[in-house]
């Protein structure tokens, strides 16, 4: 029987306690279904023994990582019968070795990261691979104890959305207010409103993640973009990716980013061509998204010239 998991990541002391307490007492969560929750770390706030009760949720706490494994997940599970699971994930863990010992029943719905606006610099430079796993598996990054006016969300937007295109961002500040993605401080060097818009080398990578997070403006309107031609066993006949290599932790992690194009002139380019391709966007749904993404259906594709550096940057 599978049961639904809403997993809590984030290093200690980034309020994932205080979520989950806040999530439990809403009623319109509750509505009297069993909660397990699952806590991998004891912080310095502790759970309410009232909220618990009055929410049907009950407690149990991993806190060595040796012992986050099927045999004793099934244990806690068997003896609770939740409906439902919330995971209070430890950050200093690995995500990738948590989804491999995980019971197959257990079903990620969704994935919360938490981030302490004051020290996410710090992680940065000192734990930017554990950071970086983090963000890439996650649903929604959230940066809390924010200080009005004190917050650069664009660069926060690139260093994010670099690792992770998809993922929402939600910042919540020190009185209380919260704002979701970005009110208008998005702007692009390049005019979202040209036709068709140009994309010049430099640009690939703001591109590239506005495009991803955004599709919605871009469909409909051409677009001239330069890049290497890609290709990969989830492509399609027909079909290429547009693309760059990206450094997006460290310089032992450089991958290939780029956006589908379709066209029949396809079987024509060769892997690693550096092309200019004109064309207008769609939504298409293809495995390489895992769902819907943009797709540049391309009018005209020529031979250009290589980028001065072939690795992409994101701001």
């Amino acid at each position: 029987m599978e049961l639904p998991v809403y997993l809590m990541t984030g290093f200690l002391e980034s309020g994932k306690t205080s979520f989950i307490l806040e999530t439990i007492n809403d009623k319109q969560f509750s509505r009297g279904e069993r909660t397990l929750i699952i806590a991998c770390e004891d912080g310095e706030v502790e759970y309410d023994e009232k909220i618990l009760k009055a929410s049907r949720s009950e407690l149990e706490f991993i806190e060595n990582e040796e012992d986050f494994n099927e045999d004793n997940l099934n244990a806690i599970v068997k003896k609770h019968n939740p409906t439902r699971v919330i995971l209070e994930f430890n950050g200093m863990w690995s995500l990738r070795r948590m989804a491999e010992k995980a019971p197959k029943e257990l079903i990620f719905y969704q994935v919360f990261m938490f981030v302490n606006h004051a020290t996410f610099d710090m992680y940065m430079n000192n734990m930017r691979q554990l950071l970086s796993d983090n963000i890439s598996v996650a649903d929604i990054v959230i940066f809390n104890r924010c200080e009005q006016g004190q917050v650069d969300k664009k660069r926060l937007r690139r260093s994010v959305k670099a690792l992770n295109p998809r993922i929402d961002m939600m910042f919540e500040y020190n009185d209380g207010s919260i704002e979701q993605g970005f009110q208008g401080d998005d702007e692009m060097p390049f005019d979202v409103n040209a036709d068709p818009i140009d994309v010049v080398h430099d640009d690939f990578g703001l591109w590239y993640i506005d495009i991803m997070s955004n599709s919605p403006r871009y469909k409909g309107k051409n677009v001239r973009v330069r890049g290497m031609v890609f290709r990969a066993s989830n492509v399609p006949k027909g079909y290429f990716v547009i693309s760059r290599r990206a450094m997006t932790c460290c310089a032992d992690d450089i991958q290939v980013v780029g956006i589908l194009c379709r066209t029949p002139e396809e079987k024509n380019l060769s892997d690693g061509e550096w092309v200019e391709v004109c064309g207008e966007v769609v939504s298409e749904k293809h495995p390489v998204y895992k769902g819907n993404g943009p797709v540049i259906v391309v009018h005209t594709v020529a031979p250009t010239e290589k980028a001065d550096s072939e690795l992409v940057y994101f701001n």
